[in-house]
């Protein structure tokens, strides 16, 4: 790429300087050409002109004794040589019959051969006097018809431009040599030019080559703010995109090997359990006493329950990955649904010796929500802190109103979790302590799931740091719920 760039620069830089110096060339050489039959013929003109009526006069009046009015012409024209540009080397005058165009005196001998008869002096064996010329013609001429006593006569102007050629031999040779060095100092700034161009766009070539080959941290630097530099500028980001974009794909492929192995170890323990109280009943019919088969069925049911809880749940965070999962949007007093979550757990946390404490503001907000949803999470929390708090523990559910947003905090002095899983316990199927959670019939999804429905809401589900031993969970919603709406609103 960078010789072919090369090369079409020069190319195009001598191209440019030659036609640039040719049209000047051209130009320059017919404008002196034009300059020298311009003057020739002005300088003609203004000598038979009114200016100079003598000189006319002398040519057309002739002596009472003369014999030879051509040789008198000839010395009055000797005369005014000066005035018609007579140098008898490039330029000659003649005096022509003004009947035939003979030859009959002048500056200058006879031409061999005689003198040619041009269109001027056609014109004047006419009577009109002969003023024009071409630019590609070789020579200038000018023929005036004088009338000198009776007979006619022709005086002919006879430029051979050879000073106009030599000019322009001269200027020819000038340009030739401006030319070459005009071509030598194309091809330098050609040069130059070009690596200002093809340096940055070879840099360019080359961090394209290292994303081709998946290196994607290659970043190259921006020297101009012209258009390859805004090229470079879109590179650069077109590869921090692709890089995110192939590390989130990396990262969502991982999570998808992880949760294919969870979900298959998460079915293997309760399709196993009921497997083998199956067989164990099925090989044992007649010979079990029937406390141990109605034992032996109700593993077997709960291990089923067990397995429908986590089908369940994985329906639920499948409908929201793929956004079929619609909120039901109504409005309703956040106050009610906390004690109603209260109310609801308030049995089973008797059952397990627990002290339940509700705080709740004298007044709060309605919010606009997916009403099921947020008892869905409330419960979640509140369930957790009951199953994960020793028997005689302590659990306060309190909410309140923070600006635009309302919250509820659930806070324990159960077992806590350790600092260095606080970052994962929303993930999917992650259990603090995976034994005890699959015997006390957790899934794991809980509150990835409780978070997703948060996230809908543009809400927030966070633990909220404590020196006391427990957990506290803080839940936020805001009061006039999500600005986007892909769902059913009922007020």
């Amino acid at each position: 790429m960078r010789r072919s760039l090369h090369l079409k620069l020069v190319l195009i830089m001598v191209l440019l300087i030659t036609s640039l110096m040719v049209v000047v060339g051209a130009f320059l050489m017919n404008s002196v050409t034009g300059y020298y039959i311009n003057d020739f013929y002005s300088q003609t003109a203004a000598a038979f002109g009114q200016d100079n009526v003598d000189f006319v006069r002398d040519l057309q009046t002739a002596g009472e004794d003369e014999t030879d009015s051509a040789a008198m012409m000839g010395e009055v024209l000797s005369t005014y040589e000066g005035v018609l540009g007579v140098d008898r080397r490039h330029r000659n005058f003649y005096v022509l019959d003004g009947a035939t165009g003979r030859y009959l005196t002048g500056s200058a001998p006879e031409p061999e051969g005689g003198v040619a008869v041009t269109p001027n002096i056609a014109a004047a064996l006419q009577g009109t006097p002969g003023f024009s010329s071409s630019v590609t013609a070789g020579y200038m001429d000018a023929a005036i018809p004088i009338t000198r006593g009776s007979h006619p006569y022709i005086v002919y102007i006879l430029d051979n431009r050879e000073t106009a050629q030599a000019l322009n031999a001269e200027m020819f040779s000038l340009i030739i040599e401006a030319m070459v060095l005009g071509l030598i100092i194309s091809i330098l700034l050609s040069f130059l030019l070009s690596k200002t161009m093809v340096n940055p766009l070879q840099r360019l070539t080359d961090g394209i080559e290292e994303v081709a080959r998946g290196d994607f941290s290659h970043k190259l630097e921006v020297t101009s703010g012209d258009e390859i530099g805004q090229l470079t500028e879109s590179f650069n980001a077109m590869a921090r995109r692709l890089e995110t974009t192939i590390a989130d794909l990396e990262k969502a492929q991982q999570m998808r090997k992880d949760f294919v192995a969870n979900v298959s170890h998460e079915l293997r323990t309760p399709l196993t359990n009921i497997k083998s109280y199956a067989e164990t009943l099925s090989d044992g019919i007649g010979e079990l006493p029937p406390p141990m088969q109605k034992r032996f069925l109700g593993v077997i049911l709960n291990e089923s329950d067990r397995m429908a809880h986590i089908l369940q749940d994985l329906l639920t965070l499948s409908r929201f990955d793929s956004g079929r999962s619609e909120l039901r949007l109504t409005r309703f007093p956040f106050a009610q649904a906390v004690d109603d979550t209260y109310q609801a757990v308030l049995m089973d946390a008797q059952n397990h010796a627990h002290t339940v404490e509700l705080r709740l503001p004298g007044s709060l907000p309605q919010v606009r929500a997916d009403r099921e949803r947020i008892m869905q999470v409330m419960m979640n929390i509140v369930s957790n802190a009951i199953k994960y708090t020793p028997d005689g523990g302590r659990i306060v559910l309190s909410a309140g109103i923070d600006g635009d947003k309302v919250w509820m905090e659930v806070d324990d002095n159960g077992i806590g979790i350790p600092e260095g899983d606080r970052d994962r316990i929303f993930e999917r199927f992650y259990r603090v302590d995976k034994a005890r959670s699959r015997q006390s019939g957790g899934t794991g999804l809980g509150l990835s799931i409780a978070q997703e429905i948060m996230n809908q809401h543009e809400g927030a589900l966070y633990l909220v740091d404590k020196a006391e031993p427990g957990l506290t969970i803080r839940m936020e919603l805001p009061v006039a719920g999500p600005r986007e709406e892909a769902a059913d609103e009922r007020e």
